[in-house]
């Protein structure tokens, strides 16, 4: 019997669970990154974080120096080094700093606007060991007319974005920064790439003055935009919204004194909404996006969509951030417009060895559609695509997503595994 039963007092009262000591000062963090899409290959790399706690109070961190490598199978590298301060220089000015290298070796181009066809025979041959002599003829498709019929080559050395974002008013935040790229751009690939002799779709068009007025389209050309936003943000949880929005409204602009060889603008609508349905475990999710350019638009960056969460190599209707099962860039021109709906149901939680992973399945649309221009003349239609997938979650904020999509009306499908959710 302890001495406080025999003095015929009460138990002591537990405190409050011991909390580990706040993190701070620098740390090390480093993460693998593997990922694969039917669009790009198998993507492999490393992302470095150097990470200041600062005095443990500042969330997620004071300072971050982030160092990436990555590449794909298939000709596409994006290494990037970035820094992100969430309170700059102790203010309410959220800043960060992207330098990229990006190469999109096989970038593909199916024309311009709703009219922009595919024909999977002129680009498709069974019998890759007889192009290796003859690249413009495929035996047994009289439709063949190159390997890379729908490709061109795009290197981006480097790519400039300095973004900086502060609270206004509750949810409401500005942002504004600056954007350069030098992009080298060539339209043919040399015997080792199995390059054709003949024009490609992309020299087609030029050549017909559907594209750049009939001007050149290779060499390196320069670009530099001044951009502005202003988002509301009221998700009650950012990785992995159950509730709430987040909608952005951004413009972009560029000439001479930008830094700019070409004089063009362009706005942005995003809209997201996030509600639970009955439960907090099943949840729909939808995401509109419409942008429009105008001026001397570059025919590289018609697959572009502008904002502040937006980053080079992700536009274009179709692929892994846009529309899954839809080829990658299906859909592009000076207007576009993108409807993403979803519906989350997270099926499974566990806690192994004090984890917690949570399993949610996912049913998806992903609709688009573009124009050449605001004349909205084109004719065409949209594109479509349906599927499914699955999220694996680790402590709610690290995701796993695996989708696989069908476009019934091009007769493609996709299958991507990647982070996070799509939106």
């Amino acid at each position: 019997m302890t001495a406080r039963a025999q003095e015929g007092l009460p138990p002591p009262t537990p405190g409050p669970p011991v909390q580990p000591p706040a993190k701070t000062g620098w740390r090390i963090q480093g993460l693998p990154l593997l990922n694969f899409n039917s669009d790009e290959g198998l993507g492999y790399g490393a992302r470095l974080m150097l990470v200041d706690a600062g005095d443990g109070t500042q969330a997620p961190y004071r300072h971050a120096i982030i160092a990436q490598f990555f590449q794909t199978t298939r000709g596409n590298a994006v290494h990037r080094f970035m820094f992100d301060a969430p309170t700059f220089l102790d203010s309410q000015w959220r800043l960060g700093l992207d330098v990229s290298l990006l190469n999109d070796r096989f970038s593909p181009y199916y024309g311009v606007g709703g009219g922009a066809e595919f024909n999977q025979d002129f680009s498709a041959c069974d019998d890759r060991s007889a192009l290796e002599n003859a690249p413009d003829v495929c035996p047994g498709n009289p439709s063949f007319r190159g390997l890379r019929y729908y490709n061109f080559e795009q290197r981006t050395l480097p790519s400039v974005v300095l973004n900086a974002r502060r609270p206004v008013k509750g949810p409401l935040q500005v942002a504004m920064g600056y954007r350069f790229r030098a992009t080298r751009v060539g339209t043919r690939y040399a015997p080792d790439d199995l390059g054709q002799s003949r024009a490609s779709r992309l020299e087609e068009d030029v050549q017909a003055g559907r594209l750049n007025d009939g001007g050149p389209v290779t060499g390196t050309f320069r670009t530099a935009e001044l951009t502005a936003g202003l988002l509301l943000d009221m998700r009650d949880n950012e990785p992995a919204p159950i509730r709430g929005m987040f909608h952005e409204l951004a413009v972009r602009g560029a000439a001479g004194a930008t830094g700019s060889s070409f004089n063009y603008w362009g706005a942005t609508a995003n809209f997201r909404f996030y509600h639970p349905l009955g439960s907090e475990r099943l949840v729909a999710a939808l995401r509109i996006m419409g942008d429009a350019m105008g001026g001397d638009v570059p025919f590289f960056l018609l697959s572009s969509f502008g904002g502040v969460e937006w980053r080079d190599g992700w536009g274009g209707v179709g692929g892994v951030f846009t529309a899954r099962g839809i080829l990658k860039h299906r859909l592009q021109g000076e207007v576009k417009a993108l409807v993403n709906g979803e519906v989350r149901w997270q099926f499974l939680s566990v806690m192994p060895w004090k984890q917690r992973l949570d399993f949610t399945a996912v049913a998806f649309l992903d609709a688009g559609r573009a124009w050449s221009d605001l004349s909205f003349q084109d004719s065409g239609m949209g594109r479509y695509a349906g599927g499914g997938g699955l999220r694996v979650a680790w402590e709610k904020n690290f995701i796993v997503r695996m989708d696989y999509g069908v476009s019934p009306q091009d007769g493609t499908t996709g299958f991507y595994l990647d982070f996070n959710h799509l939106f």
